[in-house]
């Protein structure tokens, strides 16, 4: 949803960063085809197919007639459910961390270790992903989630990683696409994730720090594009989570469709992340990124509000 305005803020970060070592190094041809890369390749492969397996699971024990008047996604689920939910979250978190370290060790192997400022988020997107499964399986606990759910967990966490490769094989021929890619994704687990808890219409005391938490980790990854430190990354993450939950707060005040909230929130991630992100590739934000970002934002809000 970024569009070209994010890829050319990369294309910028990429030439001003050359002179002090960018935040992603750039690979030869034959690390980013070669055979050292393929052990890594697998392992993203599996951990994708076994959360999409352990999907499928919670999809069958969601299945069934809702009972109560509390939120949709426990009218169906029980203590086993959400135990099992838990065992699936940190699982795919463990399990994408392993396969990015397994390509960093590809890379170092090969004379390219990974620059001083990383940050181990490569877990951050197929959890927030596995989790936008989860909350979707437990909303509509119907026949369509035993597709629907495996295939974002699998889409969200093979996607993630695969992102984060090709950022790794960055140059100017291909900084365009390696950029799209990696925002698309984030974006597309966003909306999921933010919708998934718009939903059920939570409580403001658990919608917003929940909110908060999604947009923070989901941010942190977007600054791996970006040239700071780990500390100011952090702080910059926490600072734009707390944004779109003082958003979610707010939308709570506004009676509307349960996607169209989900698009409203995607709206303010887009703006945080983005302003975010353009501020860790430069010294300053630039007047026509601010006009940009906020143009864009105030028009998808305008329709959302008009189409509600």
């Amino acid at each position: 949803m970024e569009g070209s305005a994010v890829t050319e803020q990369d294309a910028g970060a990429l030439e001003e960063s050359s002179s002090q070592g960018s935040a992603r190094p750039s690979l030869s041809p034959s690390i980013g085809t070669g055979a050292s890369r393929q052990p890594a390749y697998g392992l993203g492969i599996v951990v994708s197919i076994g959360v999409a397996a352990a999907l499928l699971i919670l999809a069958i024990l969601a299945i069934g007639d809702p009972e109560g008047s509390g939120a949709p996604l426990f009218q169906t689920t029980s203590g086993i459910f959400w135990g099992l939910a838990v065992v699936v979250l940190i699982g795919v978190a463990a399990g994408a961390q392993y396969a990015e370290q397994s390509a960093a060790r590809a890379a170092a192997a090969v004379g390219h270790p990974r620059p001083s400022n990383a940050m181990a988020t490569a877990w951050t997107v197929p959890f927030v992903g596995t989790l936008a499964a989860i909350l979707l399986v437990a909303t509509y606990h119907n026949q369509a989630l035993l597709v629907a759910g495996p295939a974002i967990a699998f889409l969200s966490t093979a996607g993630a990683l695969f992102s984060r490769d090709l950022l790794d094989d960055v140059d100017e021929s291909s900084l365009r696409t390696a950029t799209t890619i990696h925002t698309f994704i984030i974006h597309a687990v966003a909306f999921l994730a933010l919708s998934g808890v718009y939903l059920n219409k939570l409580s403001s005391w658990v919608a917003a720090p929940l909110v908060g938490i999604i947009a923070t980790l989901l941010i942190l990854e977007t600054l791996e594009r970006g040239t700071i430190g780990p500390g100011r990354r952090v702080f910059y993450a926490l600072l734009g989570g707390a944004a779109v939950a003082e958003a979610m707060i707010a939308l709570n005040w506004w009676p509307t469709h349960g996607w169209t909230g989900g698009a409203v929130l995607l709206v303010c991630f887009y703006l945080a992340a983005g302003v975010l992100l353009a501020r860790s590739q430069r010294s300053s934000v630039r007047s026509r990124d601010l006009v940009e970002f906020g143009v864009v934002s105030a028009v998808a809000l305008l329709f959302l509000a008009a189409t509600a």
